[in-house]
């Protein structure tokens, strides 16, 4: 009969025990704030929240964004019926290089969602206010790990230029993460439906 070995989170800052009933990546101590996410090592996280400051019907929550500061280089890009490429705005001159803050969700939602999120706080970045974070509110589980975020930030990429007008023929390309933070947008949560609070 297979043995199940437990192995206790304990606070990587200040020692104590950290407990969860969600399914949860990322672990925060009650005690000193700590954020650590445990996929077979242990990470600090780094991590802020942002400020609810529209007051509305629902339950208030925080969902979680990867947010990633991303450089890329365009080598060479061919688009038949072409036009400019959507990273444009992060282009320097006549650089093909540039750098951006990608948003992306970190948690359990449908692939196309997913998508669309990612594309509308990447493009046009959501405006928070941070602000401590709440602990009587209810943080939604991080189901996106550290290690799948480079592969997302470079899938967001690809997904982005392919989407311009015209037909997308090739794009070489260099896209490099150099900094990751996680950050809990303040949402309302009424029945399935999810309004931005910030």
């Amino acid at each position: 009969m297979p043995v199940t070995k437990i192995v206790p989170v304990v606070c990587p800052g200040c020692n104590t025990p950290m407990h969860t009933k969600d399914k949860d990546t990322v672990f925060l101590c009650d005690r000193c704030g700590t954020m650590q996410a445990r996929d077979g090592v242990v990470a600090i996280v780094e991590y802020e929240a942002g400020e609810f400051r529209r007051q509305m019907d629902g339950e208030k929550v925080y969902l979680p964004f990867w947010k990633l500061g991303v450089n890329f280089n365009v080598r060479h890009s061919r688009v038949e019926g072409g036009s400019v490429s959507r990273f444009v705005g992060f282009l320097k001159g006549d650089s093909p290089s540039g750098s951006i803050d990608m948003m992306l969700p970190a948690f359990e939602t449908d692939p196309v969602r997913y998508k669309e999120i990612a594309k509308k706080l990447t493009l046009d970045p959501p405006n928070y206010a941070r602000a401590n974070m709440d602990r009587g509110i209810k943080r939604m589980p991080c189901t996106i790990t550290i290690d799948m975020t480079d592969d997302m930030a470079d899938f967001l990429f690809i997904t982005i230029e392919a989407e311009k007008p015209g037909v997308l023929q090739s794009l070489d390309y260099d896209l490099k993460v150099v900094s990751r933070k996680l950050v809990y947008l303040p949402y309302y949560k009424k029945g399935e439906s999810l309004e931005p609070g910030y």
